[in-house]
């Protein structure tokens, strides 16, 4: 009986190890370098700052006095349908400080526009950047799961506060909403394999001591 339900589950395990592989190579990652104004769809308020950067290439600097929204990306020609999208970035801050109507915050925002007018919104990181800082890691995520692909993806800046903030590092991937549960089911599988084998080599221990003991 045992040795049934453990070949039942290797061989979930080797189907379920090739479904994994196969939709990783849907996975995918874009990159979205800062070095050239141009590029940013937001282009008032902002430059190209040259020496502070994370990948010698530029970073973006925002200088401001007031609250500002700044449009980085906007991303319309890929499927995303039943993806579980990252946007990531670098971000660091210089005297970011607060007023009466602001929190003296700067955080990223991932927006996923759909046919039918409606919008799902992710912002992060869940302790934004304030003060002085140096560079920090930035993530969001937002799992589109609904019927519809939405028809375009935009990746935001926002800065509730005065003083400076830098952007680098952008990037944005799309996972399959099905590899997160071929993982696990993979995970499973890994580990009741590797309990089939523990009470193999646990067996043939016994099984050695026992003739030891008849000889």
């Amino acid at each position: 009986m045992k040795r049934k339900f453990y070949f039942t589950v290797l061989l979930f395990f080797i189907v379920t190890m090739t479904g994994y592989q196969s939709l990783a190579q849907e996975e995918k990652k874009l990159s979205f370098p800062i070095s050239n104004v141009q590029e940013i769809i937001t282009q008032s308020g902002v430059v190209i700052d040259t020496e502070i950067t994370t990948d010698n290439n530029g970073s973006l600097l925002i200088n401001t006095d007031k609250a500002i929204k700044v449009e980085l990306f906007e991303i319309d020609k890929e499927d995303f349908k039943n993806k579980r999208l990252t946007y990531k970035a670098q971000i660091r801050s210089e005297d970011l400080t607060g007023t009466e109507d602001l929190r003296g915050i700067s955080y990223i925002e991932l927006i996923a526009s759909f046919p039918d007018g409606e919008e799902l919104i992710s912002r992060g990181p869940r302790v934004p950047v304030s003060g002085t800082t140096d560079w920090r890691p930035a993530e969001t995520v937002l799992y589109i799961d609904k019927g519809n692909a939405p028809e375009n993806v935009k990746l935001n800046l926002i800065v509730e506060g005065q003083g400076k903030v830098w952007l680098d590092a952008v990037k944005l991937e799309a996972i399959p909403l099905r590899l997160n549960y071929l993982f696990w089911g993979y995970l499973v599988a890994w580990i009741v394999l590797i309990i089939y084998i523990y009470d193999l080599l646990r067996k043939n221990i016994q099984l050695k001591k026992e003739l030891e003991a008849f000889s």
